[in-house]
């Protein structure tokens, strides 16, 4: 009786790879996204934190959208200090792991936003200054290029650590930096199942290599326990993207961000909003939570010094 030939080392760990990466992506995506992707979903109203303006003075609100593993909340010490300066803020909570496989593209992710703005305005003259942190910055991009009635009511444009839509990852150009974020085994699990893996991979990609993240256990506790996120910044390129909007727009970096380094996009970014301001925050890795001395600036005091001399 003859026996099959064995399968060399190399064929069978390729085929142990592609069992765990499928049955993974089966998980992650759930079986039931599958039909979003052939026939597209109905629209979901979003979840809104509301924090209003102690002083009324125009129909102007400021749209907060957050980055990947995130909810509406990252933008809670944002939101009071706009208030205290006078200006009315809606944080969104953009359904992390609902919207995990949204038909490949940010269309339905777009619909949902534009939805859930039309119904909070209840027909008033409303316009909006769109501020996208990461992930979130890639859906505003995608809103002004997707949908004109939000590209219209758009007053100005705040991107914070995020990406140019539609653009080729320069990896050549990332993976030279001295810290990056490719060189782990999280990446991998990143691209795999859409969740951070460890909470030493998110800390360094997501925090100064001299914050301890210990000292914000409620902050990565809720990372670590996200729902898979991501597809949606894994999947925006490359498509053609012309002139987004010549309006006033602030692209604020952190200084010391391996995931966007700020100095890499600028052309990108002027390509796509001409009249840019560009700004880094020092002593500041992705997600602009690293502890700040009394004496330096953050992320919060630059967006809203911006605000209010090119938007008031």
């Amino acid at each position: 009786m003859l026996s099959s030939p064995a399968l060399s080392p190399l064929k069978t760990g390729l085929i142990a790879y592609g069992v765990v990466a499928g049955a993974l992506f089966a998980y992650n995506v759930r079986w039931r996204f599958i039909s979003d992707c052939f026939f597209g979903s109905k629209p979901k109203i979003l979840p809104i934190r509301k924090v209003e303006a102690t002083k009324k003075s125009n129909n102007v609100v400021i749209v907060l959208l957050h980055g990947m593993w995130h909810d509406a909340s990252w933008y809670s010490k944002l939101q009071h200090r706009l208030q205290q300066r006078g200006y009315s803020s809606y944080a969104i909570d953009l359904l992390q792991g609902e919207r995990f496989l949204p038909g490949f593209t940010q269309k339905e992710i777009v619909t949902d936003l534009k939805q859930t703005l039309i119904l909070e305005a209840e027909n008033e003259e409303v316009e909006y200054i769109l501020v996208g942190h990461s992930q979130g910055g890639l859906v505003v991009q995608s809103c002004l290029k997707r949908c004109p009635e939000l590209h219209d009511r758009t007053k100005a444009t705040v991107l914070l650590g995020t990406y140019p839509l539609g653009l080729m990852p320069p990896l050549r150009a990332l993976m030279k930096q001295p810290r990056n974020m490719y060189y782990h085994v999280g990446y991998a699990w990143i691209f795999l199942t859409g969740k951070l893996s460890s909470l030493e991979y998110l800390a360094h990609i997501f925090l100064l290599p001299t914050t301890d993240p210990s000292t914000l256990p409620d902050y990565t506790s809720k990372l670590l326990n996200a729902p898979s996120d991501g597809l949606i910044t894994m999947t925006h390129f490359p498509q053609r993207v012309g002139v987004l909007s010549e309006k006033p727009t602030l692209v604020l970096g952190a200084k010391e961000d391996i995931i966007y380094p700020p100095h890499l996009f600028k052309s990108d970014f002027d390509n796509r909003f001409p009249n840019a301001t560009h700004k880094a925050v020092p002593q500041q890795a992705h997600c602009f939570m690293d502890s700040v001395s009394a004496w330096d600036t953050d992320m919060e005091d630059m967006l809203i010094d911006w605000l209010d001399e090119n938007v008031q």
